[in-house]
């Protein structure tokens, strides 16, 4: 099973995407809840950014945090569908552990 440990992962500074184009697999997202119980939600968008690192700009609970993905030997990630299938389904996982643990602060994707 591919997890987190698979990427490189670092924090960057927000990046505007304007000019950037979308990656295969445009994003991931979260969800757990219901309106009754309380709800919440949380998005991963994907962008192919110039240097071929994949950016990747998480929204939650109004915070934004931005962030270059390479693969785990610090190289581009390929732009096709399974490398992306695959980080999408790491990244979707990651956003459950910080909605159902409020982890926004633990690796890969910590302050």
């Amino acid at each position: 099973m591919i997890s987190a440990a698979d990427f490189s992962i670092s924090k960057i500074p927000h990046f505007n995407a304007r000019g950037l184009r979308r990656c295969v697999v445009p994003g991931a997202g979260c969800s757990i809840g219901t309106d009754a119980v309380g709800y919440s939600s949380s998005t991963a968008d994907f962008w192919c950014g110039r240097n071929d690192a994949i950016l990747v700009r998480i929204t939650w609970m109004g915070y934004s945090w931005s962030f270059q993905v390479l693969d785990g030997s610090v190289q581009p990630i390929p732009n096709e569908k399974e490398p992306m299938e695959e980080l999408a389904f790491v990244v979707a996982r990651e956003l459950y552990r910080w909605i159902t643990e409020d982890a926004a602060d633990l690796p890969p994707f910590d302050d």
